[in-house]
């Protein structure tokens, strides 16, 4: 089964054109000179983006790239005004960026629910022959065509807003983590690169402060899926443990991770960074794996924790530390 997680996506919007003036007389038994009456055009709908909270992608934007609001109406006679075009209201995942495709200019980050951003506005309605009555032209036959409304070509990017961010190799155990530590039901294999899409999960702690963890795919798949870890205030790096292991192997694995999330940029490598050995019940001593923590904490710089995300085992003390990393406030 072909899995569709649709994090980007290119549209084109247009607001509503206005509406006609109108170019009208009054016509009355009693009132031969009534004079002009023609009312001024409707205002054209603008193009409005909302972030919605109950949206997990950008799939609605797909297979439909077009998206045009309603056009004001024309001007009546009596003076009566056309009606306004309807606003277009389109809605987006919490996180979306819009950016404009010709300049690449960033236009918002709707990263608050129910925020909104008003990407164009529609065109102003054109005046009736009412506004060119003069003492000199007293039956003006003219009136304004309304003002065009404005096309624009959008690229959405949808990054996932979460806490913490959990990366690392196929098979290491982040799906099994994460459904540890949430109500996250991520399916769960014992072949590699089980995730397709990023996952996610809420922990809420003893202390009723709650949590927001995303793993995405393995960093070796063909999709890069770091940008749903940006917004993150900490990192996870999770290495699975098997027999027989060496340590310049598990070194050089987490060096290959630190290279990889360094070359993304983004600022992603100078958040805090936690490295974690997953899979202690699979390992018959643990004297190995005693002599690896320093070994890597001195290598890397990076603190260290062993545990097993199917017994649980070292899981709290980890959790602690993520709790206490999470509730400082980032500047």
């Amino acid at each position: 089964m072909k899995v569709s997680f649709v994090d980007e996506a290119d549209i084109v919007v247009e607001s509503g054109s206005g509406g006609k003036g109108s170019v009208h007389f009054r016509r009355a038994r009693f009132l031969p000179k009534g004079g002009p009456d023609g009312g001024d055009g409707g205002r054209g709908g603008d193009v409005i983006l909302v972030a919605q909270e109950n949206l997990s992608d950008l799939s609605d934007y797909l297979h439909k790239r077009f998206f045009k609001a309603e056009s004001g109406a024309p001007g009546g006679r009596n003076k009566q005004h056309g009606r306004d075009g309807a606003d277009l209201r389109l809605t987006v995942p919490v996180g979306t960026q819009l950016f404009e495709s010709e300049t690449e200019e960033m236009l918002c980050d709707l990263d608050t629910p129910d925020m909104q951003y008003v990407v164009v506005r529609g065109g102003r309605g054109g005046k009736g022959n009412t506004h060119y009555k003069n003492p000199v032209r007293q039956a003006p036959r003219i009136a304004q065509n309304g003002l065009p409304g404005r096309r624009v070509t959008l690229h959405l990017v949808y990054k996932i807003m979460a806490d913490v961010g959990i990366v690392g190799s196929p098979n290491a155990g982040k799906s099994l983590f994460l459904s540890r530590i949430s109500s996250a039901s991520a399916k769960v294999a014992s072949y590699p690169c089980t995730t397709q899409i990023p996952q996610l999960g809420v922990y809420c702690a003893e202390t009723s402060d709650r949590f927001t963890f995303v793993e995405v795919p393995a960093l070796a798949g063909k999709r890069d899926f770091l940008k749903h870890v940006e917004r993150t205030h900490l990192l996870l790096i999770m290495i699975g443990l098997t027999e027989p292991f060496r340590e310049e192997e598990i070194l050089k694995e987490v060096q290959t991770h630190l290279t990889y999330i360094m070359s993304y940029g983004h600022g992603l490598i100078e958040k805090p960074i936690v490295l974690v050995l997953n899979k202690l019940d699979l390992l018959k001593g643990r004297d190995r794996v005693a002599l690896l923590i320093p070994f890597l904490e001195g290598n890397t710089g990076r603190e260290v924790f062993p545990i097993s995300a199917l017994t649980g085992e070292g899981v709290e003390n980890l959790l602690k530390v993520i709790t206490r990393s999470c509730k400082v406030e980032p500047e």
